[in-house]
């Protein structure tokens, strides 16, 4: 990760960057470049030490990730599955991000020899239990939003309480994710129960599948209808962490289409051009176009990636409800962490893309640049686009293989 890659993943907000240090080093960004080299030095920071983070409690037990930055990717298997990956960014200063670190990943088992081998004897990391609640749940999700995290926050305080404004979700925010969940699970149960239900049972077994969706926990009156949907026992916890998700990236998606309709109108208007065009080169220029043009290859891939799940989610409720048609539905949920992750990394990749953008136009009132900009930014939105997930149509296929490997399933009764 070069540096100004890394200074808009510190300004672009929380989806796929998280700060736990609350690092900025968005002050240094229209500096020249420093010529340094990092060299680990005697102000390695104590792992017994009490952490100190100015403003709120610690997420983290050890210092160590008061200077910590930790960022999402996608990957690829040798079988072309894709997936989602957590890396944690350990700086050498705090004060200047774009000195780097050690960058490595964040599944527990395999941070601490990666950091104590960095290190290089001089000091042993050895992470709490609570430390190494944080960062499973930190692995497990697609993106940081704290709407997300909100979701682990038992798992996330099985050792200890950490600070609730880690987990703040405004109220609007949640209530609508809510109602959205609220709805699907209404029209769920109105196909599951037959018409001779009471209605307070009917009422009831909405009430706790909402609920079973919202804590991401199945509940005494859930499990029947689990079952009669086709969910092994076993994936039910996932599914409806997923199926919470995705009802939250809909939202998502809803409240910032005009956002995305701007975004992409800049990028492929005179705007997103060099304002300094006649003061460099026609190399240069050619270079920020060819750029340029990669960029909207990768926003559209992912925009249509995250339309095509959301289309798909829709359709398979509409088979459900207006044609009876039970198994789209039952094939969607039992795909829904996969999609999930893939629905995640697509709007989480074009709502980082979309602040890093607002930063540079100054939330769309500065929108012509200077060339040294322009590069800058589209070199990050490259980054974000090293993956499969940016190829129109890749969510489709990634959907195809995951019903593809699913078992028969038994009709909603």
């Amino acid at each position: 990760m070069d540096r100004e890659t890394l200074i808009y993943l510190l300004s672009s907000g929380k989806f796929l960057c998280f700060n736990p240090g609350e690092l900025d080093g968005t002050d240094v960004f229209d500096e020249p470049p420093l010529d340094i080299t990092p060299q680990l030095t005697s102000s390695i920071p104590d792992p017994n030490a009490p952490p100190v983070v100015p403003g709120r409690e610690p997420l983290f037990d050890s210092p160590l990730f008061a200077r910590a930055v930790f960022f999402k990717e996608a990957t690829v298997n040798h079988d072309d599955e894709i997936g989602v990956a957590t890396r944690v960014l350990i700086l050498f200063n705090e004060d200047d991000a774009r000195e780097g670190g050690a960058s490595v990943s964040a599944l527990p088992d395999e941070f601490e020899p990666a950091i104590n081998k960095w290190f290089g004897g001089k000091i042993e990391v050895t992470l709490t239990p609570h430390d190494r609640n944080v960062l499973d749940v930190f692995c497990r999700s697609p993106t940081f939003d704290p709407f997300l995290l909100l979701a682990h926050r038992a798992d996330i305080e099985r050792d200890r309480k950490v600070d609730q404004d880690w987990f703040a979700v405004d109220p609007r925010t949640a209530s609508s994710t809510r109602a959205i969940i609220a709805d699907r699970a209404k029209r769920l149960v109105d196909l599951a129960l037959d018409d001779n239900t009471s209605d307070e049972r009917y009422k009831a077994t909405v009430e706790a599948l909402q609920d079973a969706i919202w804590a991401c926990r199945t509940n005494d009156r859930t499990g029947r209808l689990f079952r009669s949907i086709g969910i092994p026992a076993d994936r039910v916890e996932r599914v409806l962490f997923a199926w919470k998700g995705i009802a939250y990236y809909e939202f998502l998606y809803r409240e910032f289409s005009a956002d995305y309709t701007d975004f992409l109108a800049w990028l492929n208007g005179p705007d997103s051009l060099p304002r300094d065009a006649k003061h460099i080169t026609q190399r240069q220029i050619d270079m920020i176009k060819s750029k340029r043009r990669q960029a909207q290859t990768v926003m559209r891939g992912f925009y249509s990636n995250a339309t095509d799940i959301l289309k798909n989610h829709e359709s398979a409720h509409r088979s459900l409800l207006k044609e009876g048609n039970p198994v789209p539905f039952q094939q969607f949920l039992l795909a829904a962490p996969t999609m999930f992750e893939t629905l995640g990394i697509s709007i989480g990749t074009f709502g980082h893309a979309r602040n890093a953008w607002k930063t540079l136009t100054n939330g769309g009132r500065r929108p012509k640049r200077n060339a040294d900009a322009l590069e800058g930014f589209y070199r990050f939105i490259q980054e974000l686009g090293a993956t499969p997930l940016s190829r129109p149509g890749a969510a489709k296929q990634m959907q195809e293989k995951a019903v593809y490997s699913l078992q028969p399933l038994q009709p909603l009764n």
